[in-house]
């Protein structure tokens, strides 16, 4: 056991020391940010945050432990109020959130309060997760991210990800491994996805998905999804 740990560390120490450099450049960039009342080099410390995530991955995957790869994700929801909806049965799910639109008349002293039962026409997104075989709907919200198991090993606030070596998969085909004609290679087909929210956290392991563009109210968009899910 002892060689084996010092092994480890030797795979890690690298990975562990750029991680420590780029933390280091966020708190000096972030540091000179605050103390010049919000101006500065926003630029330098947008690459330095991308170098933590980069870093905290390599840590992880040198440990053999699991960690979040961010997708490369073409809808982008809005960060201030998504209002996530989830619809699910025992094989599909649907994700329907609001899209992040552009108002150029903003001038940052008002907030547009959307209300998802009007009949408001809206830009909307849409996941279909295809095979699914579970689904976790509600907590933490982005002020609490920091306590989620996957914080510090990839995780990304208001973004989409894929979790490599998932424990959640891994306890999943552990538990099913009683069943007499179970089949294991989990990770092989089955994926697990976390979209970080502004208030909510979705995650879910199925085979894959798909997503969709939609305008219009959010309550035609649920009732359309409510008709997919039992198609």
């Amino acid at each position: 056991m002892r060689s084996l740990v010092r092994i480890v560390g030797t795979l890690t120490e690298e990975p562990e020391q750029r991680l420590a450099a780029a933390r280091g450049r966020v708190a000096r960039l972030s540091s000179a940010i605050a103390a010049n009342r919000g101006f500065g080099a926003w630029d330098e410390l947008r690459a330095a945050n991308l170098e933590v995530m980069a870093a905290e991955r390599e840590v992880a995957r040198a440990a053999g432990d699991e960690f979040a790869v961010e997708l490369d994700w073409e809808l982008t929801w809005c960060t201030g109020a998504p209002l996530p909806h989830l619809l699910a049965n025992g094989h599909k799910a649907y994700l329907l959130f609001l899209l992040a639109e552009v108002d150029s008349s903003w001038d940052g002293t008002w907030v547009r309060v959307v209300d998802p039962a009007a009949a408001q026409a809206e830009q909307l997104g849409v996941v279909e997760f295809h095979r699914v075989h579970s689904t976790r709907f509600g907590g933490p919200n982005d002020e609490a991210l920091g306590g989620h198991r996957l914080s510090g090993k990839g995780l990304t606030p208001y973004a989409a990800h894929q979790v490599v070596n998932s424990r959640w998969i891994a306890d999943e085909e552990r538990i099913n491994s009683v069943h007499p004609y179970h089949h294991g290679g989990w990770h092989e087909r089955l994926n697990h996805y976390v979209f970080c929210f502004h208030d909510e956290t979705f995650e879910c392991i199925a085979e894959g998905f798909t997503v969709e563009r939609h305008t219009g109210s959010p309550r035609a968009g649920l009732a359309d999804l409510i008709d997919r899910l039992w198609d």
